[in-house]
């Protein structure tokens, strides 16, 4: 998926708040504000960077960010430099922070990984964001989560002397991971891909986990497991040390995930920039990889798979070529836009908890 930053023009100081909804992924920091013809989207790689020292040049891509922290709220941030999404990966190829290595790091730096796609933005004084959040263990790392992301952060994009903004953030909502995808398919046009009024079967293919989640009517949530085999992550893995590679690249190590994961998205299955296509590889892994996370994810919700009315998958990995044909042999349909689908919902709760004052 291709996904072109906006350009808009600058907001003034009395700009109201922006509902938005930000889907912090192990694998993909997603924003979405606003909505309609007016809707922007951005993404960055779930890493981070802290600089430590005066950059050759400045750095910029549309799915990377750069800021440095001035004053704020957080406090422990203070005088500090970052780079985040692929401009991590393009300074310290293999010591960047890998939000996928640890569940608590999406905790822990997600401010860091906002931060970063804000700057992909053109330049604004002030952003006042009324956001929805969503995390995978809500009970454990709700309390922490907003404490580290919400207030005023005064930073600067691009650079230590460039112009400040002022990011005012209040977290009105943290939801379950799940809970703005749902949102998503129960008001999808022209028919809802899920039927608020029954019970659902959900599988969320990440980067790191693959969760089945069972819905009553109305949304809330009966049954939600984290599998304990990994989720996208394990089948770059297998590819990045599959031999048939291995031996191409001639240096005895592994590929590259980044440069995998890309080879994938575009649909091209070429590896970088080398005279290597993914695509044979990609294909004897895939089955394996799939059969097994949905065995286990159809055993977890085996009780209540005759009493649910709509059985999805979303998440990025449904977006992967082969997948949702293979669903569908399972009576499974995958969410189109299955990257996007919890953003896109968390914002429209954002949006409705903002016009009720919420």
């Amino acid at each position: 998926m291709v996904t072109m930053q906006p350009t808009q023009a600058e907001l003034t100081r009395s700009t109201p708040a922006i509902a938005a909804g930000v889907d912090n992924g192990a694998g993909l920091c997603k924003l979405v504000f606003g909505s309609g013809n007016q809707q922007m989207k951005v993404r960055t790689p779930s890493k981070v960077l802290e600089i430590k020292e005066e950059l050759h040049d400045v750095l910029t891509s549309k799915e990377g960010g750069h800021f440095f922290y001035h004053s704020g709220d957080r406090e422990d941030l203070i005088g500090r430099e970052f780079l985040t999404g692929t401009l991590a990966a393009w300074k310290a190829p293999t010591t960047h922070i890998k939000l996928s290595d640890d569940p608590v790091l999406k905790v822990e730096y997600a401010l860091h990984t906002l931060l970063g796609g804000l700057s992909t933005l053109p330049s604004r004084q002030e952003w006042n964001l009324h956001l929805v959040l969503s995390i995978h263990n809500k009970q454990v790392f709700q309390a922490p989560l907003i404490k580290r992301t919400s207030g005023t952060h005064v930073i600067s994009f691009n650079g230590k002397n460039t112009v400040h903004s002022r990011i005012n953030l209040k977290v009105s909502l943290v939801a379950p991971e799940g809970a703005g995808s749902y949102s998503y398919c129960v008001s999808s046009k022209p028919e809802p891909l899920i039927d608020r009024t029954a019970h659902a079967i959900a599988f969320d293919f990440g980067t790191s986990t693959v969760i089945p989640t069972v819905f009553a009517p109305g949304g809330a949530i009966i049954h939600r497991q984290v599998l304990e085999v990994g989720g996208c992550i394990d089948l770059l893995d297998a590819i990045a040390t599959d031999s048939e590679l291995i031996h191409f690249l001639g240096s005895g190590k592994a590929g590259n995930i980044e440069t995998i994961r890309q080879a994938i998205e575009s649909g091209s299955f070429q590896y970088g920039t080398r005279n290597f296509n993914l695509r044979s590889v990609y294909a004897r892994h895939l089955k394996p990889w799939l059969s097994d996370r949905l065995r286990l994810a159809l055993k977890e919700i085996q009780e209540w798979r005759d009493s649910a009315q709509s059985f999805v998958a979303w998440g990025g990995g449904v977006e992967m070529p082969g997948v949702a044909k293979m669903l569908a042999t399972q009576g499974i349909t995958a969410v189109p836009d299955g990257c996007w689908a919890n953003a896109i919902g968390l914002q429209r709760v954002s949006q409705g908890r903002l016009a009720r004052g919420k």
